[in-house]
């Protein structure tokens, strides 16, 4: 593929992070366990997309809240990374978020705080921002929680200015967020069968249940669908194709931020005007080079590519969840 320069995709965290990833031979529950390795990555949902997505050779803006009394974590990071910065300050730090690694069992026990405080004029603010980044970017990546006390729907309040502006917005948080954001129909949004659930307020264990879900969010308005399915892959869908992405068997590092880089791999896909099945292939090529990574790193574009001849991709139709 081709790295061409592309207009550029926009992630907007709301709630972003200092990860810091704890590694442990072996974590003992209640008793003293000394860290083998540490390490502390600018982190949030969207801004974990943001570095996918440079890695992939393609410019990518950031935006939302930052704690002013730790900005300089992120801002050094912006620098060094060449992606361009659009955050507002606020008051406080930016939350730490503490990664505990045991390298025995695989484990990830993830401990994580509410998060910095916005208030009115942080989100007018936000708000003006957007417009104006609306105004050339065309694709755009609404992820993660919403610091305290941020109106519930105010995802949706973006969609809905962001689709005023003709821009593709990228959904993916849970919850009343989730809830509230799809009211506006983005253009694709990536539950789990746990958000999915709630979603459609009944069980979707099953194959059909699923299926039937996708339905129900694309004859409401919902471009793609993307049901993260964990261990087993992931399902893939528009108004023509159910597809369903098998994980790739890679020596894994640190399952932190798979998600994102999943989200990073179809919004790149998007950008470069590729097919269901071909973003389908490159977002799952991009998360297996991104769990090789310790940490929230992003995979090489060379360890993506050699990655993309393995990914095994199916009609949903012709097998099981």
């Amino acid at each position: 593929m081709n790295k061409q320069k592309l207009a550029q995709i926009v992630t907007i965290t709301l709630n972003p992070a200092v990860d810091q990833t704890l590694n442990f031979t072996q974590f003992h529950v209640g008793q003293v366990n000394r860290v083998g390795k540490e390490r502390l990555d600018p982190a949030g949902k969207g801004i974990n997309v943001a570095k996918v997505i440079k890695s992939l050779g393609q410019d990518v803006v950031v935006s939302g809240f930052l704690g002013r009394d730790n900005a300089n974590i992120f801002e050094h990071y912006f620098q060094a990374q060449e992606i361009s910065n659009h955050f507002i300050k606020v008051d406080g730090a930016t939350r730490v978020n503490t990664k505990i690694v045991d390298e025995a069992s695989g484990l990830v026990t993830e401990i994580n705080f509410p998060g910095i405080h916005c208030n009115t004029s942080n989100l007018h603010e936000l708000e003006n921002i957007i417009k104006q980044l609306a105004v050339e970017s065309k694709l755009f990546v609404l992820s993660g929680s919403l610091p305290e006390e941020a109106p519930l729907d105010i995802y949706r309040k973006f969609i809905e200015i962001l689709k005023s502006y003709d821009c593709k917005v990228f959904l993916d948080t849970s919850g009343s967020a989730l809830t509230e954001g799809i009211k506006a129909k983005p253009y694709a949004i990536k539950p789990n069968i746990d958000e999915l659930k709630q979603l459609m307020g009944h069980s979707v264990e099953q194959e059909l249940d699923v299926l039937k879900a996708i339905d129900t969010l694309i004859s409401g308005g919902i471009a793609k669908v993307v049901i993260s399915l964990g261990g087993k892959g992931a399902v893939v869908a528009d108004r023509s194709q159910r597809l369903i992405v098998r994980p790739l068997d890679v020596r894994v590092s640190s399952t932190v931020g798979a998600g994102d880089a999943l989200v990073a791999g179809l919004v790149y896909g998007e950008a470069q005007g590729m097919s269901l099945e071909q973003q389908a292939r490159w977002a799952t090529a991009v998360a297996a080079a991104s769990v090789a990574q310790p940490g929230t790193q992003a995979g090489k574009f060379n360890d993506v590519e050699k990655q993309l001849p393995n990914v095994i991709i199916e009609e949903l139709k012709e097998c099981k969840l």
